[in-house]
């Protein structure tokens, strides 16, 4: 059975690639400040941050070439280049004597029912990005809920379950599947606009634009949170909406009768390869960052942020993202601090940027391993909002 289960998952080991620091390409061995940093930029940074200094770029653009160990680089982009990975110091800075003396004389300020307070202080305030993202969620997850169980309840097949000690899982057909998610697709626009007013603001074309880019992404961390969830790893059922779930062992209904033609089992063995890729990068960056629904949703945004290049969008919609990007940071450590009482968020963090990039890749991945099998073998064939959506 073990083994059995080890080819479903991974057809082939995969060739670990080196790891790269994140700001400098440097080839790394060792995580520093929680992320795949090399020493030298962590060094570098930590340096800035105690010092309290702000860097310019150079050459006033701020694009210039980060290299390890060149003390000509600038300064200016390789600190900012820190910042957009999501280094994070939370070390002892220097603080001010007077200050230091100030705090001695008050003791209770960092007392556990002062963290309490503060807690709840942030609790009555405005709404914050974080927990406006985490409403919406939630909102658009009882409405496709509710969307899939009409679906489910009008079909005229057979819908088998899934034996599940606390919640209802169903196995269904694959034309049901692809109900479930033309619900999920609408569902998913709402979402994002309530949960990013800032982006619903824009022109329908780029709006459409950002949307695109953003939804396979959305998708594949989202199957991956609820399959964990539901059965606490990736075994034999992998989520694929709410209430429905794909059996991993079970290739050939992962696509339509008509896909393929006459080669369906090399199409069928094309998903499966990108699934094992998928999984082989994504898997084991789950296991480490043991993520609490917070964390979630904050990288439901995370992922939002890092626009590609190839999106036709104007500076300004960069620029909104970049603001969403700082206020889910901002949000996500007073989380750590006053709701989960760590001083030092530097590897949660850190843990939740190596994800957002993992998925980043992934993503792209799949899109290139997709367009080859729409355009060789036929994938989607009556599907095409899918293709429209995706392509």
């Amino acid at each position: 059975s073990s083994q059995h289960d080890s080819r479903l998952i991974m057809v082939d080991s995969p060739v670990k690639q080196p790891r790269k620091c994140l700001v400098c390409s440097a080839t790394v061995t060792a995580a520093h400040l929680g992320m795949d940093c090399c020493k030298a930029c962590a060094v570098f940074f930590k340096r800035a941050k105690l010092a309290g200094k702000l860097y310019e770029c150079r050459a006033g653009n701020r694009q210039c070439t980060i290299v390890n160990n060149d003390k000509f680089s600038c300064r200016g982009c390789r600190f900012n280049r820190c910042v957009a990975v999501g280094l994070v110091y939370d070390g002892p800075l220097r603080i001010n004597k007077k200050k230091e003396k100030e705090l001695m004389q008050s003791p209770a300020s960092t007392s556990s029912s002062d963290l309490t307070s503060r807690s709840n202080s942030i609790e009555g305030a405005e709404e914050t990005t974080l927990t406006r993202i985490g409403r919406a969620y939630n909102a658009s997850i009882e409405r496709r809920r509710r969307q899939e169980e009409s679906i489910l309840a009008a079909c005229n097949e057979d819908i088998k379950i899934v034996p599940h000690p606390t919640q209802r899982v169903y196995l269904a057909s694959y034309d049901t599947s692809m109900r479930a998610y033309d619900a999920c697709v609408a569902e998913t626009l709402i979402f994002f606009r309530e949960a990013f007013p800032s982006l619903a603001r824009l022109s329908r074309k780029e709006q459409d634009a950002v949307f695109k880019g953003y939804i396979s992404k959305l998708n594949m961390i989202e199957c991956h949170w609820r399959t964990r969830k539901t059965w606490g790893e990736m075994r034999q059922y992998c989520m694929s909406s709410v209430l429905i779930a794909m059996d991993l062992e079970a290739p050939d209904e992962w696509v339509g009768d008509q896909d393929g033609a006459g080669n369906r089992k090399t199409l069928v063995e094309s998903i499966r390869s990108g699934m094992n890729c998928q999984f082989a990068l994504i898997i084991p960056l789950l296991d480490k960052a043991q993520m609490t629904s917070t964390e979630f949703h904050a990288l439901l945004a995370l992922v939002l942020c890092e626009i590609d290049v190839s999106c036709e969008v104007s500076d300004h919609v960069y620029t909104i993202a970049e603001e969403i990007r700082k206020e889910v940071l901002d949000d996500l450590q007073r989380y750590y601090k006053y709701k989960m009482n760590i001083i030092d968020c530097s590897t949660r963090l850190g843990n939740l940027m190596t994800l957002t990039h993992a998925v980043r890749e992934c993503n792209s991945l799949f899109l290139e391993s997709f367009r080859m099998q729409i355009t060789v073998f036929d994938l989607f064939q009556s599907e095409e909002m899918i293709k429209e959506l995706i392509l």
